[in-house]
């Protein structure tokens, strides 16, 4: 009877953990957290992609489409390259996330599909501001530590304006 009442306590204990993982304010603050460390280019911003992380990220711009297709070395790759431009311009940059959704799945919740929009709005003394809005679905999945990133699918669209 006491294996399956402390049973009882493990389970009840590893649901809770999920919750909590996957719940909306948990995920949120932790992808913010995984983008300032992107942004400034920090040591460990590709800690929270899995090593075998599928990638797809496309921007359409007025001068034609371009696109990261692939693993986390690409990614990583694109996020150096991109947090060095920034650190280097100094730009005015306001993000601002919104959830789309949250779903988790896989009993008892190993995994989640999170849709957010980000607008990101880019100024710099004498060059037009550049607004981009993208469509992200990421696809979390539970980890010791907590989660870690598996796939990242993202359209976006850039414009300019003056």
């Amino acid at each position: 009877m006491r294996k399956l009442f402390w049973l009882g306590v493990l389970a009840a204990a590893f649901y809770g953990h999920s919750r909590f993982v996957f719940s909306e304010p948990a995920v949120m603050s932790w992808m913010q957290k995984q983008q300032n460390l992107a942004l400034k280019g920090a040591d460990g911003m590709c800690d929270a992609y899995a090593k075998d992380v599928k990638v797809s990220l496309r921007m359409q711009t007025a001068r034609g489409e371009a696109a990261v297709e692939g693993g986390k070395d690409d990614l990583c790759n694109h996020l150096k390259d991109a947090s060095a431009a920034i650190r280097v311009t100094q730009p005015n940059l306001n993000i601002n996330n919104e959830l789309l959704s949250l779903e988790p799945s896989g009993f008892p919740w190993m995994s989640a599909t999170v849709k957010v929009r980000q607008t990101s709005t880019l100024q710099m003394r004498g060059a037009p501001v550049m607004t981009e809005v993208s469509d992200s679905t990421y696809v979390l999945k539970r980890t010791l530590e907590g989660r870690q990133i598996s796939s990242i699918d993202s359209d976006s669209t850039v414009s300019m304006s003056r």
